[in-house]
C-alpha cells in the first residue's frame, strides 16, 4: 500500500522583512501624522527591532513540530544508530638490528596499544608477538610447455634417478613429472589490492610461506657463523606465536555464489585448512629421500578468516625447542643436493640464493578434500594484527548522587560502544556495579539499572519507580569503557605509522598496507526522524517482502543500492514454490570494477545476512545472493535532424540506451533500474532512442542476446530477450548508424579459460 507522506508543517513562515514591512503599513491607520518612515527614524528602529524579536519568536514556534517527532521518537524508544568502527590490518616490524621479539600488551590489566593516523587513533584487537622474521608467500605455478621443450628436464630426471638408486629405489617415470615455477604473491604498491592468487590453479594446490630471516640480522655472517646464527634466530622465535594477516578474494565465483544465512548462534561451517611446518627432517632418518621429508602439523591458536575464507589474522604456535637448543622446526637446505630442492613435497625453489639462505623454514598450507574450494588470496604478510578505531577511555569520577528522579550525568568522550562501560556508585563505603538496561520501565524500585545513550554519553538513571535513584552524596564513577568510530577513520594506506606504547613496544614500526574501511557516522536526528515510518512498517521484524527489502537497504558498514525478494524460491536449485524459503537478489549502489553490471562481494552478502538473520520467522530459510546479468547487443539505424552533428547524437543514443537497461536508480524505465525479470525487446531500445535529442525517426532496431535458463543452458535470441525473477539485462555493445538499415550485430565474445598427482619439480626459464 502507497502512503503519501505528512506534509512538513510550518505555523508561519513569516520572517523579519515581511514583518517589517506589515508594521509599516500599518502605520497611516493607528498614527497618521507619521510620515517618515525611513530607516534612520527612531520609531522605524523600534520596529525593526520588534520585526527581529517576532521572527525568533516564530522560529522557535516552527520547531514545535520538530520537537514532537523527537519526543515520539523517545517513546517508541528507538536510539539513534550509532557509529561504525573502521577497521584496517597494520604490520609491524623491529628496529634495524633487533632479534629479540616483543610482545604488544593486551587485555587485563594493561593497556591496548594504540596506534594512530594523525589524530585518528586505532587500537589492536588482539594480542601480538613481533618477531625477527619476514614473511613471504610462494605457489608452484605448472609450466604449460611440454617436458621435452623444458631446458634441463632431462637433467633432473638423471639427478632424481641417482638419488633414489642411493636408497635402492627407483624414481618416478618422467612423465608424472609436473614441471613448475616458484612464483611469489604480487607485491602491493601505494595500497591498490595485487591480482588474485588463485591456489586451484597451483601445481599442488598448496600455499607455500617462507620463513626468512631479515637482511640486517644475518649481514656479516658467512659459512659456518651463518648457520649458527640462523639456529640463533629460530630458537628466538621458537615457541612464540606467529600472527599473519591475509587479504582475501571476496569477489564472488558468478551468479550462482549464493550465501545461505547461518542460524542466529550457529557458528559458520568452517571449511578444514592444515598448517604444516618444516621440520628438516626425513622418516626413516636414514633415508634422506625427497620423499621421505617430514612435517609437523602446527596449532591455530586463532583464526579470524575462518579457514582464509575471509580476510582476518591467522595465529599459530610455534613448536618449542628442545633441551640442548635444538628447534623442531628447520629447512632442508644442506641435506640434499641443492639441484633438488624444491622437488616433490619439498618447499619451492628459490631462484634466488640470497633467498634461499635466508630460510628459517616453510609453512605449508593445505585445504584437505578434491573437491574443496580453494583459497583466492591478494596478499599475505606477518606480524600483522587487527586494529580498529576504538580508543579505552580511563576511568571517570561523574558526580554525586543529588537524590532527584532521573538525574543524568555526562561522560567525558563519546560515541560510546556498546557493552563497554562499567559504572559503580559508592553506597554505604562499598563500591555497587549498576547495569546498564535499555529501558526503565521494567526496572523495580531498588534496581540499580540506569540507561545509557551511546551517541552523547548521557547516563540517566531511574525515578524511585522505575529504577533506584543515586542517594545524596553518593559517588559515580566508571572504571573504564570504550569509544570511537566515524567516517574520519578510513585512512588511506601507509596512514597508520605511529604507535603509542611502553617499553619496547615503543620503537615499533608500523604501517597499514591497505586502507581502513567500515567507519561510518552516526545517524543524525533528521535521518531517525525520516526512519520513523518504515521502522513503524517493520517494527525490526523481516515478515512481509517490504520487511526484508528496508532491512537489508539499510545495512550498516555496506552500500546496498537494490534489492529484489524472490518469495518461496531456492536458488541453488532455481526451484520455485518451496515453503519457507525466501531468496534476496543483491545489488551494490556501486562497483568500481563492474560499473555496467554490479555485483555484491562475499562482505556485503555475509553482512546483509547478519542484519536480517535475527529479525526473520523462526521457520524462514534466508538465502541472499547476486543478480545473474544476461548480455545483450544492440544495433540503431536512425534518422538525424538538421543541424545536429552525427558524433554528438551517437554518443547521445548510446548512453540513453544504456541508462534505460540499467540496474540501478536513478535509471530504468521507472527510474527504479530496469525491473527484474521483465523482458527486453527492440521496442524498449526504440522508446529509449526515440527521446534523444537530435533523432527524427528510427528506422531499425536490431536486438540480440544470450538467454539463460534455470538450468543454466544458454540460447541465442533476437528481437525480445526473456529474463528470469533473478536476471537484469546488461549491455555489451551499442551499434548506431544514420542509415535506413541497422548494422548487422558483432558480439565480442570473450577468450576460453594443478593436478595433484603429479610429481612436482622446478624449473628455471631461460631469459634472452
Amino acid at each position: 500500500m502507497n502512503m503519501a507522506s505528512l506534509p512538513d508543517i510550518r505555523l508561519d513562515d513569516r520572517n523579519w522583512e515581511e514583518l517589517r514591512d506589515e508594521l509599516v503599513r500599518r502605520i497611516p491607520v493607528h498614527s497618521e501624522a507619521w510620515t517618515d518612515h525611513n530607516p534612520s527614524d527612531p520609531g522605524i528602529v523600534l520596529l525593526e527591532l520588534f520585526a527581529y524579536l517576532g521572527e525568533n519568536l516564530l522560529y522557535r514556534m516552527n520547531r514545535a513540530p520538530e520537537k514532537a517527532r523527537r519526543e515520539f521518537l523517545n517513546l517508541l524508544n528507538i536510539p539513534l544508530q550509532t557509529a561504525t568502527l573502521a577497521k584496517a590490518l597494520v604490520r609491524f616490524e623491529l628496529p634495524k638490528g633487533q632479534d629479540a621479539p616483543v610482545n604488544l600488551p593486551f587485555g587485563g590489566s594493561a593497556p591496548r596499544t594504540l596506534v594512530s593516523a594523525g589524530r585518528i587513533e586505532f587500537q589492536v584487537s588482539d594480542e601480538l608477538t613481533v618477531l625477527p622474521l619476514e614473511t613471504r608467500a610462494y605457489v608452484k605455478q605448472p609450466v604449460a610447455e611440454p617436458a621435452t621443450e623444458i631446458v634441463g628436464a632431462e637433467g633432473m630426471d638423471f639427478l632424481l634417478q641417482d638419488h633414489y638408486a642411493a636408497a635402492g629405489k627407483s624414481a618416478p617415470a618422467m612423465s608424472s613429472h609436473g614441471y613448475y615455477q616458484s612464483v611469489p604473491l604480487p607485491e602491493v604498491e601505494s595500497g591498490i589490492l595485487p591480482p588474485v592468487t588463485a591456489i586451484a590453479a597451483t601445481l599442488d594446490r598448496t600455499l607455500w610461506i617462507a620463513l626468512l630471516a631479515p637482511e640486517p640480522l644475518i649481514k656479516g655472517f658467512e659459512g659456518g657463523t651463518l648457520l649458527s646464527r640462523m639456529q640463533q634466530l629460530r630458537l628466538a622465535i621458537a615457541g612464540k606465536s606467529l600472527s599473519i594477516g591475509v587479504r582475501v578474494d571476496d569477489a564472488l565465483c558468478g551468479a550462482e555464489d549464493h550465501r545461505a544465512c547461518p542460524e542466529p548462534g550457529s557458528e559458520a561451517d568452517r571449511l578444514p585448512l592444515d598448517w604444516h611446518i618444516g621440520t628438516g627432517r626425513f622418516n626413516p632418518a636414514d633415508q634422506p629421500l625427497v620423499e621421505n621429508i617430514v612435517y609437523q602439523r602446527l596449532t591455530v591458536v586463532s583464526d579470524q578468516t575462518e579457514g582464509l575464507t575471509r580476510s582476518g589474522v591467522v595465529r599459530l604456535q610455534l613448536p618449542p625447542a628442545q633441551p640442548g637448543g635444538v628447534t623442531r622446526f628447520n629447512d632442508w637446505a644442506g641435506l640434499l643436493d641443492p639441484d633438488l630442492l624444491g622437488v616433490g613435497e619439498l618447499p619451492p625453489r628459490l631462484e634466488q640464493a640470497d633467498d634461499q639462505a635466508r630460510v628459517l623454514t616453510w609453512i605449508r598450507v593445505r585445504r584437505p578434500g578434491e573437491d574443496s574450494p580453494q583459497p583466492r588470496l591478494h596478499h599475505l604478510a606477518g606480524n600483522t594484527v587487527a586494529v580498529e578505531q576504538a580508543v579505552t577511555a580511563a576511568g571517570e569520577l561523574l558526580g554525586y548522587g543529588s537524590g532527584q528522579t532521573a538525574q543524568q550525568v555526562q561522560l567525558s568522550k563519546s560515541p560510546l560502544l556498546a557493552d563497554t562501560l562499567l559504572l559503580q556508585l559508592r553506597e554505604a563505603g562499598q563500591w555497587e556495579n549498576w547495569q546498564q538496561t535499555e529501558s526503565l520501565t521494567l526496572s523495580l524500585p531498588d534496581d540499580r539499572h540506569y540507561e545509557l545513550d551511546l551517541n552523547s554519553g548521557v547516563i540517566r538513571f531511574g525515578d524511585g519507580i522505575h529504577g533506584r535513584i543515586p542517594r545524596p552524596g553518593e559517588a559515580i564513577r566508571c572504571l573504564s569503557y570504550r569509544y570511537g568510530g566515524g567516517v574520519a577513520g578510513n585512512v588511506p594506506a601507509e596512514a597508520i605509522n605511529k604507535i603509542r606504547a611502553e617499553g619496547s613496544a615503543s620503537s615499533l614500526k608500523c604501517s597499514n598496507t591497505f586502507a581502513a574501511s567500515g567507519g561510518a557516522d552516526g545517524e543524525t536526528i533528521p535521518d531517525a526522524i525520516d526512519r520513523i515510518p518504515r521502522w513503524m512498517r517493520h517494527r525490526e521484524r523481516a515478515v512481509a517482502a517490504e520487511d526484508f527489502v528496508e532491512l537489508a537497504q539499510n545495512t550498516p558498514g555496506v552500500d546496498v543500492g537494490r534489492v529484489h525478494v524472490l518469495p518461496r524460491h531456492k536458488p541453488h536449485e532455481r526451484i520455485d514454490q518451496v515453503p519457507g524459503v525466501v531468496t534476496l537478489v543483491i545489488v551494490p549502489a556501486y562497483d568500481p570494477l563492474h560499473p555496467d553490471e554490479p555485483v555484491p562481494d562475499q562482505i556485503m552478502l555475509r553482512r546483509v545476512c547478519e542484519e536480517l538473520e535475527f529479525r526473520r520467522l523462526v521457520t524462514t530459510e534466508l538465502y541472499v545472493t547476486p543478480p545473474q546479468y544476461v548480455p545483450l547487443w544492440v544495433s540503431v539505424a536512425f534518422e538525424i535532424e538538421a543541424g545536429y552533428g552525427f558524433e554528438t547524437v551517437r554518443r547521445w543514443i548510446e548512453l540513453a540506451v544504456r541508462q534505460y537497461l540499467a540496474p540501478l536508480p536513478p535509471y530504468g524505465p521507472a527510474g527504479q533500474g530496469w525491473p527484474f525479470g521483465r523482458a527486453v525487446s527492440a521496442a524498449d531500445v526504440e522508446a529509449a532512442v526515440l527521446k534523444v535529442e537530435g533523432v527524427r525517426l528510427v528506422a531499425e532496431v536490431l536486438l540480440e542476446g544470450d538467454e539463460i535458463d534455470a538450468t543454466g543452458k544458454v540460447t541465442t535470441g533476437s528481437g525480445k530477450i526473456r529474463l528470469h525473477p533473478w536476471q537484469l539485462p546488461v549491455l555489451r555493445g551499442v551499434q548506431v548508424a544514420a542509415a535506413e538499415n541497422a548494422e548487422p550485430i558483432e558480439r565480442e565474445e570473450p577468450a576460453a579459460g594443478g593436478d595433484p598427482d603429479q610429481f612436482p619439480v622446478p624449473v628455471e626459464r631461460e631469459e634472452c
